[in-house]
């Protein structure tokens, strides 16, 4: 069976992937060519059934050959993304192709912990304490714990349980919000219909949901408005999620007090944004997966589902066709 994926992760995967018996890899190169056992061939000499999205491809200006590769091969059947959101425009039209999707949970951990690291920067202000040490003042700095603590956690999969997990340890209570279903890491899941009655308890609130035509700037005016006075708001989801000036407007209101944005409406994010000069806005850009873990829990994944796809077993993460064409509705 001949799977496409390019060189540079091949390379990566090395004999974990070039010893397993049954696949042909087709590479794709880093000028858009293709390959197949050393030798160059063109798109109708192919017949791939599974590829892998991997990050080297996925972040760069490559991409574009790559997904006219994964639109024009009739033989696809499976891709596994590195990516966990599915409401990009490839996977819906790959989606009604009939082309399977499994989505990845391999940056799970590491934007758990920028979702906790960036949390406790500002409950702890180092900034005050570097400048202490700079002006050689030996003078305490005032800060608040997470002890005690309410975090919502809105769209609790399988990052916010991840999230929900680590703050947890901190001694917060936890409150997920999710459609359907309760959460394991959660001290109590309730839907979103009652999310805006209980903003009002919340310390944190933090989106990690999926894009769609539900969630789509469920961050507006309202919703900012019901937040505790002076609470952290974090954005990890989707910049969609969020209507940005009615958020600024929020922020110069104390409600909530700061936002820690990684995603944004338009990435990259502009230069005449004014979320980069307001003083309660910490923006970083789409950097939370960044973490030496995500690319080796990434390549353990697509390696598992290659396995289970060769053998015709049930695939990890593989996310329903009507649930990618919904998120484009």
């Amino acid at each position: 069976m001949e799977i496409l994926l390019s060189a540079d992760g091949a390379e990566a995967l090395g004999t974990r992937f070039s010893t397993i018996e049954g696949i042909t890899p087709v590479l794709f190169q880093r000028d858009g060519s293709l390959t197949r056992d050393g030798v160059a061939v063109t798109r109708d000499e192919v017949s791939p059934k599974g590829a892998w999205l991997s990050l080297d491809v996925l972040i760069t200006k490559r991409v574009f050959d790559y997904v006219d590769h994964l639109l024009n091969l009739p033989s696809l059947e499976w891709i596994q993304s590195t990516a966990a959101g599915f409401d990009n425009p490839l996977f819906v039209e790959m989606a009604k192709k009939g082309i399977r999707l499994t989505n990845s949970d391999a940056q799970s951990i590491a934007i758990a912990e920028f979702v906790l690291g960036s949390v406790l920067v500002e409950f702890q202000n180092p900034t005050a304490r570097l400048q202490n040490q700079s002006d050689k003042k030996w003078k305490g700095v005032n800060f608040r714990e997470i002890a005690g603590t309410t975090w919502m956690i809105v769209g609790i999969g399988n990052i916010g349980n991840e999230t929900a997990k680590r703050a947890r340890a901190f001694d917060a209570h936890i409150i997920g919000v999710k459609r359907t279903g309760e959460s394991l890491e959660a001290h109590e899941t309730i839907r979103p219909a009652d999310m805006k009655a209980r903003l009002p308890e919340c310390d944190v609130v933090v989106f990690t949901s999926p894009l769609n035509n539900e969630t789509h700037h469920m961050g507006n005016a309202d919703f900012f408005a019901s937040m505790k006075e002076g609470a952290t708001f974090v954005n990890i989801g989707r910049g969609g999620l969020v209507n940005e000036p009615e958020l600024i407007a929020a922020l110069d209101k104390g409600k909530p007090g700061v936002a820690i944005l990684d995603v944004f409406e338009t990435e990259p994010l502009p230069e005449t944004s004014p979320l980069w000069e307001h003083a309660n806005v910490r923006v970083t850009p789409h950097s939370s997966p960044k973490s030496n873990g995500t690319p080796l829990r990434a390549q353990e994944l697509f390696l598992e589902n290659l396995r289970a796809f060769l053998k015709a077993e049930p695939l990890r993460n593989e996310v329903p066709a009507a649930t990618i064409i919904g998120s484009a509705a």
